[in-house]
């Protein structure tokens, strides 16, 4: 007769763990061996050595005395045994197990879409997470670009002041010079007094003022701003070494400065010229702007 575990391995189980399947349950029989690998085939440790109870071996006398094949008797002697399994028996079992192999699979790949289903849900919750962020982030810089046009707008209307200043400033010396030029004919006619003269032309030099310091804000090509106060005899060029040495954007990039009220580009000529002659004292916003290579 065939042993147990020889039965199972005839069915298509490996022989460790066939032997392991009868170790733990050979005294109930193949079926119930079977039933266990079934049950234990996608356990971690299947493939691992069993150490069997004590007075349990693999003996023929044990596989004989548990397996299918065999049958007590009714008065406790030994039944004949049962022959041993056709092919077609053994081809039915092998399909019957196939089949329930077949069924535990369809089980894990229920169970393995149902992970995938629940890490889906994850992933998205997660993605949504991140799009929260995105747009806190988008919102966030949205609010520095419009205190950047706050800014500019506040640095245009102090621009703009400056205008009105020089403009009243610039029909102040046209009516000086108007005046002086008047003062010159009438010099020409007898009966000028000296006097005449020096008054007129104490009235032109007051008209306008001297600044002893130039408070300059300098608007950068990526929106920052630097504020710095120049003595008003100091040249442009200390202006323009000013940026080169403080601006924080890590441009390097050739640059050449210009106010926009009045509109006006310096040259290199004018870097040479003190802020007080290039009408930059006491305030004034100068902007860079790069070179075309």
């Amino acid at each position: 007769t065939m042993s147990g575990v020889e039965t199972l391995v005839e069915m298509g189980f490996l022989r460790n763990r066939a032997e392991k399947a009868w170790l733990k349950m050979g005294d109930r029989g193949v079926q119930a061996a079977m039933e266990w690998l079934l049950e234990h085939n996608e356990d971690p440790d299947i493939d691992e050595p069993y150490q069997p109870p004590q007075g349990r071996t693999l003996t023929s006398e044990n596989e004989s005395s548990t397996s299918l094949d065999t049958q007590p008797s009714s008065q406790g002697d030994v039944a004949e045994a049962k022959p041993v399994l056709t092919e077609e028996e053994r081809e039915e079992r092998l399909k019957q197990i196939q089949e329930k192999i077949k069924q535990r699979r369809q089980e894990s790949e229920a169970e393995e879409k149902k992970r995938q289903i629940e890490a889906e849900i994850q992933r998205r919750k997660s993605g949504q997470d991140i799009s929260k962020i995105k747009a806190d982030i988008q919102w966030k810089e949205a609010q520095k670009q419009a205190e950047a046009r706050k800014r500019e707008k506040r640095e245009d209307m102090i621009a703009r002041q400056r205008v009105k200043e020089q403009i009243a400033m610039d029909r102040a010396e046209k009516l000086a010079r108007e005046e002086k030029e008047k003062q010159e004919r009438m010099q020409a006619s007898p009966g000028v007094s000296a006097s005449n003269t020096a008054t007129a032309a104490t009235s032109v030099t007051s008209i306008k003022k001297e600044h002893t310091h130039a408070r300059l804000q300098i608007r950068l090509p990526n929106g920052g701003t630097l504020v710095e106060k120049f003595s008003a005899k100091e040249q442009l060029s200390a202006v323009k070494l000013y940026i080169e040495l403080n601006r924080k954007d890590g441009d390097v990039t050739p640059f050449m400065l210009i106010t926009a009220f009045p509109k006006k580009r310096f040259t290199e000529e004018e870097m040479n010229m003190s802020l007080e002659s290039l009408d930059l004292a006491p305030s004034a916003v100068l902007t860079v702007v790069n070179k075309v290579q």
